[in-house]
């Protein structure tokens, strides 16, 4: 990068990536603004007209996008799978590569995909996402980029989320944000109690479980108790069949 102050060049690159007219867009320009090889975004748990819809932007070259999809390789790569149940950011080397997945590496490797990575999970409601960067840098050289810029990264990650979240439903985010309690009461909803009993199990009062459950609906959009908890168990909001969170 150009050796501008650090806030200086930090709010250039941010303007930069807002003002990108497509997530896409704006990775070419993190691409560029730290010489990496590829940048790559992935989003998990969207919701459009259904759930799980997958949604990826890549700086990857066509030829390579188009063998990993025919080849499945989403089932297998290490990075993708580990991105996905992670909370902290990671280097690839501290990747555990199965068996499987060695095959898709040295394919990986052929297709001119660097050794070198470095991935940062993002946690937003329900999503599940990961912004991950990629470079044929050795790995000593690969140490010093990650340690310089690496909260960087990590700034201009969430800033990319929330593109990516806007481009794919405006400003009518469909997955709401509910407290805990909301969450607490529409799980026992779910499974047939009425807010009576819910208020029994959690130790609250009535009146102030109807009133979760009631900002529960209003936020989610529902008519009635029975749809909003429809709504949230396809949102992945509660899981009626396990835990008050998925």
């Amino acid at each position: 990068m150009k050796e501008l102050d650090r806030p200086e060049r930090l709010e250039k690159l941010f303007a930069e990536i807002q003002a990108a007219p497509a997530v896409s867009d704006a990775l070419w320009i993190f691409q560029r603004a730290y010489d990496l090889d590829f940048v790559t975004y992935h989003l998990a748990l969207t919701i459009a007209d259904v759930v799980d819809t997958p949604y990826v932007r890549t700086t990857y070259k066509d030829a390579w996008v188009s063998r990993y999809l025919l080849r499945g390789y989403v089932k297998i790569d290490p990075i993708l799978r580990e991105g996905l149940v992670r909370y902290v950011p990671f280097d690839w080397r501290d990747v555990d590569v199965s068996p499987s997945a060695h095959e898709f590496l040295l394919d990986a490797r052929e297709h001119g995909i660097g050794a070198s990575g470095f991935s940062i999970p993002i946690v937003d409601k329900k999503r599940r996402a990961l912004l991950s960067v990629n470079s044929r840098e050795t790995p000593a050289e690969w140490n010093k980029v990650v340690e310089q810029y690496r909260i960087e990264w990590l700034d201009l990650a969430y800033l990319i989320h929330r593109r990516a979240v806007f481009e794919l439903h405006g400003e009518h985010d469909p997955v709401p944000q509910l407290s805990n309690r909301e969450i607490e009461c529409l799980h026992w909803s779910a499974l047939g109690l009425h807010s009576k009993d819910i208020a029994t199990i959690l130790g609250l009062s009535e009146h102030t479980t109807q009133s979760y459950l009631a900002s529960a609906r209003h936020k989610l959009g529902a008519a009635t108790i029975t749809s909003a908890t429809s709504l949230a168990i396809q949102l992945r909001l509660i899981n009626p069949y396990g835990n008050t969170q998925i």
